[in-house]
């Protein structure tokens, strides 16, 4: 009779602890679910502060095709007034603006290809994720005296979300730009170098732009923190989730003149479908 009644007890038990235990289990899934719509948030966030800085930047790309678009409108009345118009001055005028009409096209495409989101990993070359983030920046760079170094470029084949790899590129940049100015600093210069492992491919970004307080370096990766005087304290914090999104990693570390930060995401392995296609 005992042991029946001892038996009853410990299913009794047994059911509550079974029943805490998936209240707990479900709790837990409630909140990784809240984090992760949270850190979807904060992406989005930086993604359109960056999107701001990207349309500035076609601004930039475009003035110049657009002014020789409009010298060669404004030549058509002097053209008619002084009878120069004919086949071979319609053929030069058409070639003429086809050429600026596509840098403009071009430019548009690159922007539209770099915010497209990225739904499945792919495999992708490392160095021309980097090259997408330059090219679209490289206006601004230059307006800032910045001085890029790409070193040891190739086709690195890693396996991830290549444009999220490019915004996180472009997030490194902008800091980089935002550091210098903010430091005034002379003689500006970044340099980017790729070095792979066994499992990673790993790209370096170094910068003289006077580095970062020692004590700071442990909060940098903090949503919302930022050392600089109109940052939003976003872009690392995207970074490292977007990194971790593809099982990659970010660490940064002063280096005397500046700051190094390494981006790396996992290579390309016989684990990979084989079917997939660098991007």
């Amino acid at each position: 009779m005992r042991n029946e009644k001892e038996n009853t007890k410990y299913q009794e038990l047994a059911e509550k602890y079974e029943a805490i235990n998936k209240m707990l289990e479900n709790r837990l899934q409630e909140e990784i679910a809240k984090n992760k719509e949270k850190d979807l948030i904060l992406i989005q966030q930086a993604k359109m502060a960056a999107m701001g800085e990207m349309i500035a930047g076609i601004g930039g790309q475009w003035r110049q095709p657009v002014n020789s678009l409009l010298m060669l409108i404004q030549d058509i009345r002097a053209a008619l007034e002084y009878g120069e118009i004919n086949g071979q001055y319609v053929d030069r005028f058409t070639r003429e603006s086809m050429i600026q009409l596509e840098n403009m096209s071009r430019t548009f495409n690159d922007f539209r290809k770099f915010y497209k989101p990225n739904l499945e990993k792919n495999l992708f070359s490392v160095s021309e994720a980097i090259e997408d983030a330059l090219s679209i920046f490289s206006i601004c760079l230059k307006n800032h005296g910045i001085q890029v170094e790409f070193m040891y470029r190739g086709q690195q084949i890693a396996y991830g979300y290549p444009n999220d790899f490019s915004q996180i590129v472009l997030s490194l940049l902008m800091n980089a730009r935002d550091s210098f100015v903010e430091k005034d600093i002379k003689n500006r210069k970044i340099i980017i170098k790729i070095c792979e492992s066994d499992k990673c491919i790993t790209a370096e970004f170094k910068d003289n732009a006077g580095g970062i307080e020692p004590f700071l370096l442990a909060k940098v990766f903090d949503p919302y923190f930022t050392s600089r005087r109109h940052g939003t304290g976003l872009g690392l914090y995207m970074s490292k989730t977007m990194l971790e999104n593809m099982s990659g990693n970010i660490s940064i570390e002063n280096n005397g003149e500046g700051v190094s930060v390494s981006i790396s995401v996992p290579k390309v392995t016989s684990a990979v479908r084989p079917e997939l296609n660098p991007i």
